[in-house]
């Protein structure tokens, strides 16, 4: 018995190594550095027409399919009541240029409020389907009712 223990024992550790050493790979984010965040967003509040544009550019648009704007109604963007919206545009290309209908959120009683604003692109290719890409830097607009 001493003998199978001894001569079983190599063989196991062999085999037992070489099975583990090809059932993983490495976690990488290499693929994400294919995404890139949108830039220089621009909320401007129009009060002839009660709405919110927005505006931003983005250097590489290679797969995007969409955009998502994000509206909260607090300074630390994530603690506010949040509302997204994809915006369904009819081409990937600059300028970019979305109108936020203010009344659809902002009561008409409420005569200010500030609302925070982000934009990110939605990837849509053979790495990616259907995926929300980083985000723009938060920018704000005061709706200001006179």
């Amino acid at each position: 018995m001493k003998r199978i223990v001894i001569f079983m024992t190599p063989i196991l550790m062999l085999a037992f190594a070489y099975g583990c050493s090809k059932d993983h790979k490495d976690v990488t984010f290499e693929i994400f550095k294919a995404t890139s965040r949108p830039e220089n967003l621009l909320a401007t509040y129009v009060p002839a027409q009660d709405v919110v544009n927005l505006t931003w550019t983005m250097s590489n648009t290679s797969g995007v399919d969409d955009f998502l704007i994000a509206r909260s109604d607090s300074s630390d963007f994530d603690l506010g009541e949040i509302w997204t919206q994809f915006t369904n545009l009819e081409s990937i290309s600059p300028p970019f240029m979305f109108t936020y209908n203010t009344s659809t959120y902002v009561p008409a009683d409420v005569d200010s409020l500030i609302l925070y604003f982000t934009v990110s692109a939605v990837y849509k290719n053979e790495t990616f389907k259907s995926f929300v890409g980083p985000r723009a830097e938060v920018d704000s607009a005061l709706v200001l009712r006179k």
